[in-house]
C-alpha cells in the first residue's frame, strides 16, 4: 500500500525510483542517448534498460533514485 511504501522510505531514507522513459530511437543513437541520459541525470541514475521493438527501433528508459 502506498502507506507502507512511504514508510519504507522514511525508515530506510531512500526516495522512490522514478523511471524517464525516451521515445523510439534507431540502433546508431542508442549509445548517444544513454550518454545524454547519464550527463543530464549523473549519479541519480540507477539502471539503464533498453529494449528492442519492431523496425530495428529501441526505447531506452532510466531508473532514477536518490543520488
Amino acid at each position: 500500500t502506498k502507506c507502507h511504501h512511504a514508510l519504507r522510505q522514511a525508515a530506510t531514507g531512500t526516495s522512490a525510483p522514478e523511471e524517464i522513459n525516451v521515445s523510439l530511437v534507431p540502433l546508431f543513437l542508442v549509445p548517444r542517448v544513454v550518454a545524454d541520459g547519464i550527463r543530464r541525470y549523473g549519479r541519480a541514475v540507477r539502471e539503464i534498460h533498453v529494449s528492442r521493438t519492431r523496425n530495428h527501433q529501441y526505447t531506452i528508459s532510466f531508473e532514477r533514485g536518490r543520488p
